[in-house]
């Protein structure tokens, strides 16, 4: 089960040996370090890791006082919790317990003050497991001078419990899930290109010009009408060329038709010069009343 202890006393020359002590006092910290001390409330959490400036502010709150009472909180975890947080790293673990132990004195001991350490050493036939060493101002924020009660201090138990569940779990979802290990596949090898020197370009090169092909647009339009009696205007050459050009399309067209009139105008000249004229009349009576083409 959690275990939270209170102690009080009322002798200010204890307070810097407190002080030190619960910064200093770890087994695994032999070598002259020291524990940060985090600060309850905004006037001790600005003195974070200032031993010096955290001794003042304890003697300036004992000031104007004629019995201050200084509590000492040492606040634990069960063993299932500590096995918990012994799969989370020192930093997760560290920042867990940081959050659990501000939010425990603010939900339950509002307005209280002063400076807390976090311990991860363990005990007697016990695993390692994190606690709390924390010193209240013997002033709450408000300037009243400190005073906890038994239910009071139950009330800070109970907080106290429910924090660190709340925030070890917070820190296990923050876990990145361990994936299996991926077997590493060489790099292909860079290939080298070989050395070219640079060679002058041109930045305005003559190309051949390239002969254009009519497209079918073109072609139509040139087929025209309008087209045709431009060409006349425009002279002899002109207008053969167009005609060539209309011929040419209809051998593409209706090569049928083509053969057929040419058939026909070569007969007509075989003929003698009154058939052919009879020839020539009977088809002009057969395309009477049929629209023509201009």
């Amino acid at each position: 089960m959690f275990f939270v202890e209170a102690r009080y006393h009322r002798n200010p020359d204890k307070v810097p040996q407190q002080i030190r002590y619960v910064s200093h006092r770890e087994e695994r910290l032999q070598g002259g370090e020291r524990r940060e001390l985090f600060g309850i409330g905004d006037r001790y959490t600005a003195f974070r890791g200032d031993e010096k400036a955290i001794e003042r502010a304890f003697a300036e709150d004992t000031r104007g006082l004629r019995r201050p009472a200084y509590f000492r909180f040492i606040l634990t975890v069960d063993n299932r919790a500590a096995e918990r947080f012994a799969r989370l790293d020192g930093t997760a673990t560290e920042r867990a317990i940081r959050d659990a132990v501000q939010k425990t004195f603010r939900g339950s001991a509002r307005d209280v003050q002063g400076v807390f350490a976090i311990h991860q050493h363990g005990g007697h036939d016990r695993p390692s497991h994190p606690h709390v060493h924390a010193l209240l101002s013997p002033r709450l924020q408000n300037g009243a001078p400190i005073h906890f009660s038994p239910r009071a201090i139950e009330r800070v138990k109970q907080r106290w419990e429910m924090e660190v569940l709340r925030s070890l779990e917070r820190q296990e979802r923050r876990v990145p899930r361990r994936q299996p290990q991926r077997e590493l596949i060489p790099l292909t090898p860079l290939r080298l290109r070989g050395f070219k020197a640079r060679q002058a370009v041109l930045r305005f090169e003559q190309h051949p010009v390239r002969p254009r092909r009519l497209g079918p647009l073109t072609l139509a339009f040139l087929r025209s009408r309008p087209s045709r009696r431009a060409g006349k205007l425009a002279g002899r050459r002109v207008d053969a060329g167009l005609g060539l050009l209309d011929r040419a399309m209809e051998i593409t067209r209706d090569p049928e038709r083509v053969a057929r009139r040419l058939s026909l105008r070569l007969l007509s000249k075989a003929l003698p010069g009154p058939m052919r004229n009879a020839l020539w009349l009977t088809r002009n009576v057969a395309s009477f009343g049929l629209r023509q083409r201009w």
